[in-house]
């Protein structure tokens, strides 16, 4: 069978599908009309919808009733606080929310994927799981409806996620086998010095200049204390303090985001940030307060999952007859530092979080990922649809 010519025959609908969600975002936790959205359309393809699990995630399922694995394929929901600027007939109708990394058009892959299943039905062997996950933008949905019980009682044998993907250009598959999306955290810190007045400096204790050395100090961390080889990320993302020219503030607040792909990178960055803060602020009379906070855990792909979703890549490439995505660019070695927290889901269930070229723009210009102006190639949703789903008959049939 050719999945992508049947996805292809529904496009229309998935592209009605990803413009509505797109006219109507909703933040982390806010998912209920895109939840109820999805589940209605997902009853009418004869799916089973389960409760409700961390106030807008669901489990909707598909059993065809003959022997097979245990399919669950993740997609999320929500949107980000954003001011759309795009100018195009489906634009934001909230103002400052916007759809400005393609979950709408993940949740309408899940519809069209739903919509392939209920079509054949009476060829597919096992059972079919679509979870629809919200919050993951604050990288707390998945943890939750983990917790909550999302997984319980499905017998799971695969996982499947995708990504949208507007680094790379339509027609682009990135499936590498093992970590792919870095772990994150974040950090603050807090320098409490003593105000005063900036032309008596040896009235003060200045936490601007006790700030300044920890930066640089942090810089330090991952080039002179971890392996070049296993990479990691530490940048301080914001920094306040002092209002007027004149004046020593008495505090300056910084805070930021730390990336690794292993636990053992992530104890020697946050001993090196205790440490760092700690004798820095001594050494400068101030007193520094740290807070670290894990986030998300690290993307990895299970390599015989992600062997499946190459072959299927490989196969709708030389079966199709779709010639704008003949051949296929697979990339089995991409790795990024931005994070995903489906790895929570990957730590129980072996599967594969792909990422689909989706760069290309009728206009020429292309905007990344949480830009206002965010948009992606629309012919990248039926592909991915295609892609999943062909590789659960790869892992049925292995």
């Amino acid at each position: 069978m050719d999945l992508l010519e049947l996805a292809l025959s529904y496009f229309p609908q998935t592209q009605t599908d990803r413009r509505v969600l797109h006219q109507h975002p909703e933040l982390s936790f806010e998912e209920y009309k895109t939840s109820e959205y999805a589940a209605t359309r997902l009853k009418q393809q004869g799916f089973t919808i389960g409760a409700s699990l961390a106030e807008t995630g669901f489990v909707a399922s598909f059993d065809t009733g003959r022997r097979g694995p245990s399919f669950l394929f993740r997609f999320d929901m929500d949107a980000l606080p954003v001011y759309e600027e795009n100018e195009v007939d489906y634009c934001s109708t909230v103002p400052g929310k916007m759809h400005a990394c393609g979950h709408d058009g993940h949740v309408a892959i899940g519809l069209t994927i739903g919509w392939m299943i209920n079509q054949l039905r009476d060829q597919l062997v096992g059972s079919y799981h679509l979870l629809f996950q919200p919050a993951e933008e604050i990288g707390q949905g998945a943890l939750r409806m983990l917790d909550e019980g999302a997984l319980a009682g499905l017998g799971l044998d695969y996982l499947l996620s995708a990504h949208l993907w507007n680094e790379k250009p339509f027609g682009w598959v990135g499936v590498t086998p093992g970590a792919v999306m870095a772990a994150s955290g974040k950090f603050e810190i807090i320098v409490m010095g003593k105000g005063g007045h900036g032309g008596q400096p040896q009235s003060s204790i200045d936490p601007i200049v006790a700030a300044a050395q920890i930066v640089n100090e942090i810089q330090t961390i991952v080039s002179r204390n971890l392996n070049p080889l296993n990479p990691a990320v530490i940048s301080v993302c914001s920094i306040s303090g002092g209002k007027t020219f004149n004046i020593t503030p008495s505090k300056v607040e910084m805070g930021g985001t730390i990336r690794y792909f292993s636990d053992e990178s992530y104890q020697v960055i946050a001993r090196r940030l205790k440490d760092i803060c700690e004798h820095s602020g001594y050494a400068m009379g101030c007193q520094v307060q740290l807070t670290l906070e894990p986030k998300t855990k690290a993307t990895i792909n299970d390599p015989q999952v992600a062997d499946a979703v190459r072959q299927a890549a490989i196969r709708i490439g030389n079966e199709t007859a779709w010639k704008p995505i003949a051949p296929m660019k697979l990339d089995t070695t991409y790795k990024t530092m931005l994070s995903e927290d489906v790895g929570v889901f990957l730590e129980q269930v072996p599967g594969c979080f792909v990422l689909v070229g989706a760069g290309d723009s009728p206009d020429g210009n292309q905007f990344p990922h949480h830009h206002p102006r965010f948009n992606f190639d629309e012919r990248a949703m039926p592909l991915t649809a295609a892609l999943l789903l062909q590789t659960c008959l790869q892992l049925a049939a292995s």
